[in-house]
This record gives structure tokens, C-alpha cells and sequence, in this order.
């Protein structure tokens, strides 16, 4: 791996990492939905354009029923969860819990494509979920009342991250990364915009909450998904999952350095096991999923 390409790697990694941090601020201001509607509606400003100069829509036109699920499963739902989940723990604790999506795209491969699990991905998968389980007796972490509420939305919205690589290796492998990418968003925002007006709140936003909601949207979805595809382009597969391993390490640092976070030895402990069980997976069975946040 070149110098460039490792430096696109952590850049890569720490946008998804802030993504946690930024959502931590600005999601007390606008609420899960209109935060999710403002995040996916200005990543469609930003890529829509780049799409339109490359001639890709009609290739949009020609896939958007996939697509459309794909925006679904992938950003709509997904960011919702992990915004509620980020909205009762701290970012780093949120990123932990992204940390499983290998685990839980090797487990949709298994009982949807039918893909063999060895012994290694059953092991990792059993080290990942163990992780979690320490995490949940975290309580210094949580500040809901119903203690599985953030757990169960990180893990929902981890879920879908696994589902979405699986889906889109099923229906949309021949498609143009910026293709799916944008159209993801632009369904995405179609789906949560109309969704937002019913639950947008009654008191005026501040304008540092609309900064990072731009920043959301442009920085840690747009720009961060175009370095995810230059470097499974230029590095391959295997080496990309290595963010997998540097998102909950950038999000505990900005937790840390920008919110009055403490990194408790649960989270060391949950985020060692889940990362544990992700690089026996992904070492030795192979990367098949997909991420964001």
C-alpha cells in the first residue's frame, strides 16, 4: 500500500469516525429523522451533480427499483438507528457497535446466500456478539432510562449495513459505485423529507447545529464514500476492511478530545472482542460487506 493510499485510508476512516461526534451534537437540536432527511439531502446536492457529469443517469434510471432499497437499507434506516443509539451513549460507544458490520454480513451471507460459515467466522461472530454483550452492563455509557434502547438501534443499523453489502452484490454488482452512491442518497432523502416535516422540531436551530449537519452530508457520507470506492478500486477488498478496525479508534478520539467522553473499560474490552472477532472474519473468510455511518 502506497503512502497516498494509506493516508486516504485514515482520512477515510476518521470522516466516518466523526460522523459519531457530529451527530452526537446536532441531533439534540433537529431529532433522528430531520437529522437523517438534512444528512442524506445535502449528500444528494454534493453527488448528484458529479453523476449527472458522467453521463450515469440513465444507468440510474435503468436500476433505481434496487437502488431505491439499497437507499433504504443502507442510509435511511440505518443513520436513524445510529442516530438514536448515538443520541444515549457516547460517539465512541456508537462506533464500537458500527464495528460489526463484517460480522453481521458474513452472517446475512450464510443464511440468505447460502455461503458456507468456516470455524474462524464462527468464532468471530461468537467473539463479536460477546462484545456487545459486555458493553450492554456499560451503564457509566448509557444515559437512557431503557438501557437496550441504544444497543438495539446500533445494532438494528449494523444489521442493515451487512444486509446492504449482500443485497447489493445479489442485484447491483455491475453498477457504477457512484451510480449506487448517489442514488442512495437521493432515495434516502426522498424517503426521509417528507418523513422530517411531521417531526420537525418547534424551536429554531442554531446555526452551528446546520454546520454540522453539512458536514454530516458532505464530509462523512459524499466525500468519505468516493475514498471508499477509489480505494476498493485501487487497494482491493481486503485492504479496505482495515477501516473497519480504525472507525471506533477515530470515534473514542474525537469523543474524547471534543465531548466530555471518558473511555470506559467496558467499551475497551467490547471493542476488543468485536475487533477480535472482525479480523478473524474478514482475515479469513473474506471482506463481503459494505460500511458507513
Amino acid at each position: 500500500m502506497k503512502i497516498a493510499q494509506l493516508l486516504q485510508l485514515l482520512l477515510l476512516a476518521s470522516l466516518w469516525g466523526a460522523s459519531f461526534l457530529f451527530i452526537k451534537l446536532a441531533v439534540p437540536h433537529f431529532g433522528v429523522v430531520p437529522l437523517t432527511a438534512v444528512r442524506s439531502l445535502v449528500a444528494t446536492v454534493t453527488l448528484m451533480p458529479i453523476l449527472l457529469l458522467r453521463g450515469k443517469w440513465p444507468e440510474l434510471r435503468k436500476h433505481w427499483p434496487h437502488i431505491l432499497v439499497i437507499g433504504l437499507i443502507s442510509t435511511a434506516i440505518p443513520a436513524s438507528m445510529l442516530s438514536i443509539s448515538t443520541q444515549y451513549t457516547s460517539a465512541g460507544f456508537a462506533s464500537i457497535l458500527n464495528a460489526l458490520t463484517p460480522l453481521f454480513s458474513a452472517l446475512v451471507a450464510w443464511l440468505w446466500l447460502k455461503e458456507s460459515l468456516t470455524v474462524p467466522v464462527v468464532a468471530g461472530i461468537s467473539l463479536g456478539f460477546f462484545g456487545v454483550l459486555v458493553m450492554v452492563f456499560d451503564t457509566q455509557s448509557i444515559s437512557s432510562d431503557f438501557v437496550l434502547l441504544p444497543i438495539l438501534a446500533g445494532v438494528t443499523g449494523t444489521f442493515l449495513y451487512g444486509l446492504t453489502g449482500n443485497y447489493s452484490r445479489r442485484f447491483t454488482q455491475a453498477v457504477s459505485p457512484i451510480v449506487i452512491t448517489a442514488g442512495c442518497q437521493l432515495f434516502s432523502a426522498l424517503f426521509m423529507v417528507p418523513l422530517s416535516i411531521f417531526l420537525w422540531p418547534t424551536t429554531s436551530i442554531p446555526i452551528e447545529a446546520w454546520l454540522y449537519g453539512v458536514i454530516l452530508g458532505v464530509f462523512c457520507t459524499a466525500v468519505a464514500f468516493i475514498l471508499y470506492f477509489q480505494l476498493l478500486e485501487k487497494i482491493g477488498v481486503v485492504r479496505t476492511v482495515v477501516v473497519t478496525y480504525l472507525v471506533p479508534v477515530f470515534g473514542m478520539l474525537w469523543g474524547t478530545l471534543f465531548l466530555p467522553e471518558n473511555i470506559t473499560l467496558k467499551m475497551m474490552i467490547g471493542a476488543a472482542l468485536i475487533l477480535a472477532g472482525v479480523g478473524l472474519s474478514t482475515r479469513l473468510a473474506g471482506f463481503k460487506g459494505t460500511s458507513g455511518n
